[in-house]
């Protein structure tokens, strides 16, 4: 197992940051979809730093980019750097699986040890497809790592959805092999929450003990329970989890205030 550890003390709550799908583009001034995506992802990260100015890691749970070539990966990494966090990143359908900053070679799960709990990040991406799988090799690398670590807590993150939105349009693109994902989950007891992205919304599930949880995307959003493609004028956001040294956890969600949705409706895909 490869890991990777986070400083925290070890009776201290664990403040644990979300964002996801920031959809870079190649140029920070550049469009995409009516908006600036890096101005909502500053925006968002100014936020953070305002509501939590002591966290512990940060975790991007895919579709950094939108154009996904080396200079958008180059900048956020020199963006990020810039804060005083560990930040980690797994990669969504959008990025480039070829020049993504990835924290461990495929296909080793990163694991991120931080007092009692284990985060387990996993690539859910198959080149050239919206939809997700992963890997049978990464599934066994995941149970090996889930044998070791039964007196820890532990979160997994992947991008693709493994339950159903109930929105016919992007429930096509979920995480196809998800029953073989959760075969893998369903012995270990110590398996707290599933956080993923792609879906732009906030969402839950619930299943063998475990949450699965979505978070608003930093650029848009997408309409919940719609059959079709369609955008949903609300703010960008963000999640914040407390994870407690008993195993317990709060989360939040926080959208940005007075932010002015302006979104190209004339979009009839993604």
């Amino acid at each position: 197992m490869q890991s990777e550890q986070s400083s925290n003390p070890i009776n201290k709550d664990i403040v644990f940051i979300q964002i996801t799908d920031t959809h870079l583009m190649d140029h920070p001034d550049a469009e995409f979809v009516g908006i600036k995506p890096e101005e909502n992802f500053h925006a968002i990260m100014n936020d953070i730093q305002q509501r939590y100015p002591n966290i512990d890691l940060l975790l991007h749970t895919g579709d950094l980019a939108q154009a996904a070539v080396p200079a958008t990966y180059h900048r956020y990494l020199a963006y990020m750097q810039k804060f005083a966090v560990d930040f980690y990143h797994i990669p969504g359908n959008h990025d480039d699986l070829e020049i993504f900053p990835f924290h461990t070679p495929a296909p080793h799960p990163t694991v991120i040890e931080v007092g009692q709990w284990r985060i387990v990040l996993l690539n859910s991406v198959i080149a050239g497809q919206t939809d997700g799988w992963i890997a049978t090799e990464q599934l066994q690398h995941l149970k090996h790592i889930l044998e070791q670590q039964q007196d820890k807590y532990v979160v997994l993150a992947c991008h693709h959805h493994p339950f159903d939105m109930q929105s016919a349009w992007l429930d096509q693109h979920k995480l196809k092999n998800a029953e073989a994902f959760k075969a893998i989950l369903a012995p270990f007891k110590n398996i707290k929450m599933v956080l993923h992205g792609h879906v732009h919304q906030e969402s839950l599930n619930e299943w063998n003990g475990i949450q699965f949880i979505s978070t608003p995307a930093t650029c848009v959003q997408f309409k919940p329970l719609s059959q079709d493609f369609a955008f949903d004028a609300i703010a960008p956001g963000y999640r914040c989890l407390h994870l407690k040294n008993n195993g317990e956890f709060d989360t939040i969600v926080h959208r940005l205030d007075h932010f002015k949705v302006t979104i190209n409706e004339e979009i009839s895909g993604y």
